[in-house]
């Protein structure tokens, strides 16, 4: 979604610095014109459509749960009680950087939420000038990123359906590796971001083809799949494994088996996942094909299985020609 339609009613700011001995917050009256404004905006897009957040939703009976209200009024009593939080994890784990946050309480594609954005302070040089006009440039060690979406953790709450969307951002707290904003902060067990779950699909099916046919069959079994998930997400927005594995396996019973429980051991649900439009553009866009020589080609995902455009020969001692066909010129 555009930034520019984002729009954002409440903001607190707060430093979360262990050289400190308390964090320190308070809210930002700001106008649209703003830089900050802008930044914000920029911010919360870009991270609504981050595939690589994962996913869980509030339990009714979470603290923090009762604290998040479609009334923008109550945004404090949960700023007051994460700031808390984040601050004792910044100050007892080494592995935390401190760094600037903030909190905005927004309306997008008429939906209430709740953001949270933790940015790791920087060094930059920041020229300055003097009341008596000496120009400096001091080293400023809390200066915010250059770009939104760089060097930032965030969680983003809506409120309406009570699922949070959260960086996919691991830290040791207390000797233990896990998603501190997730689990430390919001009291929540998160679920595999939607990249994650995609990627973990495409390496279970690819394994069960090397696993289950003939090394010469590998090669087009798996643009099949490729051709099957693009199919299934330019009609549907899901991905179906269910599918996947009829499609796919159709042919091997061993192989559809074997698929069926390489899903349940890596916990893929067998249920259509919708992906987001970012996703579906990268599944149905132009796949590559990587040859053993570090040959690269990209073809269109509809010429995959077309025989017409592109044919797959193999010989006798199973190596593989690719043929390109119906060219009318070569651009360099």
């Amino acid at each position: 979604m555009k930034s520019s339609d984002i729009e954002i009613m409440r903001v607190y700011l707060c430093t979360l610095d262990r050289s400190l001995p308390y964090p320190n917050y308070n809210e930002v009256k700001l106008g649209d014109e703003d830089r900050l404004y802008g930044y914000l905006q920029k911010l919360i897009a870009s991270n609504l459509g981050n595939v690589s957040a994962k996913e869980a939703p509030f339990t009714e009976e979470d603290e923090l749960d009762k604290m998040v209200t479609d009334d923008p009024a109550d945004l404090e009593m949960f700023v007051n009680v994460v700031t808390d939080k984040m601050y004792e994890l910044v100050r007892d784990n080494a592995e935390l950087t401190s760094g600037t946050a903030a909190f905005c309480f927004f309306m997008a594609e008429e939906q209430p939420w709740v953001g949270f954005f933790k940015m790791k302070f920087r060094e930059n040089f920041l020229l300055t000038l003097s009341e008596e006009g000496t120009v400096n440039w001091p080293l400023h060690t809390k200066a915010l990123p250059m770009a939104p979406g760089k060097d930032v953790e965030f969680f983003l709450i809506n409120i309406y359906d009570r699922l949070v969307r959260v960086a996919d951002v691991e830290a040791y707290i207390d000797d233990v590796k896990l998603n501190y904003l997730a689990e430390s902060v919001l009291g929540i067990k998160a679920k595999p971001s939607e990249k994650a779950k995609v990627e973990a699909i495409k390496e279970t099916t690819v394994d069960t083809i090397c696993e289950c046919y003939e090394e010469k069959d590998v090669p087009q079994k798996i643009l099949e799949y490729k051709a099957e998930v693009a199919k299934q997400v330019e009609a549907t927005g899901r991905v179906s494994v269910a599918q996947i594995e009829d499609s796919v396996f159709a042919d091997n019973q061993k192989a559809a088996d074997t698929y069926r429980e390489k899903l349940e051991d890596e916990d893929i649900p067998r249920n259509p996942m919708p992906v987001s439009k970012k996703t579906e553009k990268q599944l149905c866009r132009k796949q590559k094909i990587v040859t053993d020589n570090g040959i690269e080609l990209l073809v269109p995902v509809e010429y995959l299985k077309n025989d017409e455009y592109v044919e797959y020969l193999q010989d006798d001692l199973g190596n593989i020609s690719i043929v390109l066909k119906s060219i009318k010129n070569i651009k360099a």
